[in-house]
């Protein structure tokens, strides 16, 4: 939830806890009164009556006459209390009521019966008239609950518009205030974005309030600490892909000129042998023949070995080519099942060496897996190069239509051998490295890198 709604929400709330408070004491307050006018006016009452009842005893008063109730009323009711005299067996004999005024009707209807139900029953007073040990009956004072009500609603009524007005206020002012307070907010979940898409460079400016601007020191120092360790490990990653593409090289160059020749000559050497054999030793031209397959088929091997480490089309003919030939040889392997095709712009022929054998691995990792796991009948290789902000970039795209490697639960993107050697080698480029299927069906592996051209 937003923080000014929040509290807004929570502002609203107390308002309202301290409105209810408010009102039970009103409401406390105004019961209390009316009970205690009720208790006056019985005790009043019974005081007369007993009285009479005196009077009566010595002769100077009418049996008959009792309660003199006109002894009663002189006492001024206020607007709804009625009093009442019941008898020792509890019949109604007197009882005399105040008018309500019009106003004391206004309660709605809500509050009237909620007054009446909890409140309006425990104002009554009683005063019990006894003579000489002898029970004579009851004085009852009593409030008309619609009088009562009305009383205590013109008590709570200002109260709750002056409170729903207060709280309007409040909640509004609150609201400004704390977006206002809270602007720098924004900069910083801004700042947390652009941090987390990978925008190493972002900094967050100072503000005024201790607080934020402790949080932008802390982001600032967090992300210049980021920065740094990214670039030291893209340069070391840099430096141990490049080291161990220019070791292959030279395992390569050496099984070329050492393995290979010897191979070779001890083939020519076998030859030559079978040569001689076949008339002075016939026997023998089997086993020389086994011989020169052996050593032709060493050199199958060898030769495959040779590509593997290092593409001798890489250093002869360049990168483009020896895509090519490889997006040539998977087709020759797929017989048809598998349609390979290879997309080509830009300038990529002025790439390092280095960078060259990178993107070459990364294809050939690519397509690899495709011919594995895809299941596709097209697979497709897209390489360009384009203007960035300030410099060139090269995007790599290997798009099939096939089923595409499961996710793993942790992951969205599979989390293979092969793809953690192709994001060594993105980020040995600097450079952004996304897999993962297609919305329309199939799987998508796209790189992206800065140009690093010849020389530099």
């Amino acid at each position: 939830m937003d923080l000014k709604w929040l509290l807004v929400r929570r502002i609203t709330l107390v308002a309202l806890a301290c409105f209810l408070a408010g009102s039970a004491i009103a409401l406390y307050v105004t019961a209390r009164d009316a009970r205690r006018q009720n208790v006056e006016l019985a005790e009043l009452a019974g005081r007369q009556l007993d009285l009479q009842l005196l009077r009566i005893e010595r002769a100077t008063d009418i049996p008959k006459r009792f309660p003199d109730w006109d002894l009663v009323t002189s006492y001024s009711l206020r607007p709804g209390q009625c009093i009442e005299y019941r008898g020792a067996d509890a019949t109604l004999q007197r009882s005399s009521c105040a008018g309500v005024e019009a106003q004391s009707s206004s309660a709605p209807r809500w509050f009237f019966e909620g007054y009446r139900s909890f409140i309006n029953d425990n104002l009554t007073a009683v005063k019990l008239i006894s003579h000489r040990g002898v029970y004579q009956g009851a004085v009852v004072a009593a409030y008309d609950p619609v009088a009562t009500a009305g009383q205590a609603w013109a008590t709570v009524a200002p109260l709750l518009g002056l409170s729903a007005a207060l709280v309007a206020t409040l909640c509004m002012v609150t609201y400004l205030v704390v977006d206002r307070a809270l602007l720098p907010a924004k900069d910083i979940l801004s700042g947390l974005n652009r941090l987390a898409l990978g925008d190493l460079a972002c900094r967050l400016p100072a503000f005024r309030l201790t607080e934020l601007n402790r949080i932008s020191e802390v982001f600032n120092a967090l992300s210049a600490e980021l920065a740094n360790a990214t670039s030291e490990r893209t340069e070391l990653a840099r430096r141990l892909v490049d080291t161990q593409e220019q070791e292959r090289r030279h395992i390569a160059r050496e099984l070329h000129d050492e393995i290979a020749q010897k191979l070779a000559a001890l083939n020519a050497l076998a030859a030559c042998v079978r040569t001689s054999a076949q008339s002075d030793a016939p026997g023998l031209v089997g086993e020389v023949r086994e011989l020169e397959k052996m050593a032709s088929g060493l050199m199958i091997s060898l030769r495959r070995t040779l590509t593997y480490l290092r593409p001798q089309e890489i250093d002869d003919l360049g990168l483009l080519p020896s895509l090519k030939a490889l997006v040539e040889q998977h087709n020759e392997s797929a017989r048809g099942r598998t349609s390979y095709s290879i997309e080509a712009t830009g300038e990529l022929e002025q790439l390092r060496a280095e960078t060259s054998a990178h993107v070459y691995r990364i294809v050939q990792e690519a397509l690899t897996n495709t011919s594995k796991h895809a299941n596709a009948r097209n697979v497709k290789v897209m390489l360009s190069q384009h203007a960035d902000t300030d410099q060139e970039r090269i995007r790599l795209a290997v798009i099939d239509d096939g089923v595409g490697p499961a996710a793993t639960e942790r992951s969205p993107i599979p989390a293979g051998s092969g793809l953690i050697g192709m994001r060594e080698r993105v980020v040995a480029l600097s450079g952004k490295f996304t897999a993962g299927p297609l919305p329309s069906g199939g799987f998508r592996l796209q790189v992206e890198f800065p140009t690093l051209q010849r020389g530099a």
